[in-house]
C-alpha cells in the first residue's frame, strides 16, 4: 500500500513573537529514503550531526566556529534534498494578535473546546498534507498518511487531541487514511530538522516583512518536479469562520 509521511516544526512559540508558525514536507516512502541517503552524506562531508536553524545562524552546537563559505557550501548540499524530490510542504503563519481577538474571543461559548495557537496551525498543516495526499490515489485508493511532530512542546498534548478527532472526522466520511502520529526529536529523525528549516525560514520571511512595514512576498510559480512550499496566513475573517464552525459542530453535536 503507497504510504505518505509529513513531518512538522513549530517556530515563534517561545520567545514572544508576534506570529506562531507550523511548517513542515510531506513524502512518499522511497522519497523519504532517497532524502536520507542524500542527508547522510551530507552530515558525513559537512561533520555535523543535527542541524538546527537556529544554531546553524548563529553558527553555535555543531556549527560553532564554522566560516560563511563552510555553512554556505552545506546549504549548497541540503537544497536539492528538498528541492526536488519530495511531495509537497506546508507553512501556517498565525498572527497571535488576530487569534486572539477573532478565534478565541470571548471564550468558549456553548462549552465548545477551541485550539491553542499551536494546535490550529497544526490542524491546518494536517488538512492540507491530508489534501495533498488524496490528490495522489494509487490504483484508485487513497494513500495512508502518517505524521511525525517535533516533540517537546507544552502543547503536544493539543496535537495528539486533535489528530485523533481529525481521524475520527475523515473516518466518518469513509476516507479512512490517517494512520499515526508519532512525537520525535530532531536528535532522532532527521526529516525533522528539515521541518525546522521550512519553520524558522517562514517566521524570518515574517519577521522582516513586519519590520518593513510590508506584506509577505507573493508567491512564485515552482518549476515542474520541484517542492513547492504552500504558505497559509491568517486573516480575521478566516479565523472568525473556523471560529462560527466549531461552535455550530458543538450545537449539533448537543443537539
Amino acid at each position: 500500500m503507497l504510504a505518505f509521511t509529513g513531518y512538522l516544526d513549530e517556530s515563534g512559540t517561545h520567545d514572544g513573537s508576534e506570529v506562531t508558525i507550523m511548517g513542515g514536507l510531506v513524502a512518499r516512502a522511497d522519497q523519504w529514503k532517497r532524502f536520507q541517503k542524500g542527508f547522510d552524506k551530507a552530515k558525513m562531508k559537512h561533520s555535523f550531526r543535527v542541524f538546527h536553524t537556529k544554531k546553524f545562524k548563529k553558527k553555535t552546537g555543531d556549527f560553532k566556529g564554522w566560516t560563511n563559505d563552510q555553512c554556505l557550501a552545506l546549504i549548497r548540499d541540503l537544497a536539492p534534498l528538498t528541492a526536488v524530490g519530495l511531495t509537497d510542504g506546508v507553512a501556517i503563519s498565525l498572527d497571535n494578535a488576530t487569534f486572539e481577538r477573532y478565534y478565541k474571543g470571548d471564550g468558549k461559548p456553548n462549552k465548545a473546546r477551541l485550539d491553542s495557537k499551536y494546535g490550529l496551525c497544526f490542524r491546518m498543516c494536517i488538512y492540507h498534507f491530508v489534501l495533498e495526499t488524496m490528490k495522489r490515489k494509487y490504483r484508485k485508493k487513497i494513500p495512508d498518511l502518517y505524521i511525525v511532530l517535533e516533540a517537546g512542546h507544552q502543547n503536544s498534548g493539543d496535537a495528539q487531541r486533535i489528530f485523533l478527532e481529525m481521524k475520527k472526522e475523515f473516518e466518518s466520511l469513509g476516507i479512512n487514511m490517517l494512520r499515526t502520529l508519532t512525537l520525535a526529536t530532531k536528535d532522532d529523525c532527521d526529516p525533522l530538522m528539515m521541518a525546522d528549516f521550512v519553520a524558522h525560514s517562514t517566521l524570518m520571511i515574517n519577521r522582516r516583512a513586519r519590520a518593513a512595514g510590508r506584506t509577505v512576498p507573493a508567491s512564485e510559480t515552482v518549476p515542474r518536479k520541484m517542492t513547492g512550499i504552500t504558505h497559509f496566513e491568517s486573516t480575521p475573517e478566516g479565523l472568525a469562520n473556523i471560529r462560527a464552525h466549531i461552535l455550530e459542530k458543538a450545537i449539533r453535536k448537543r443537539a
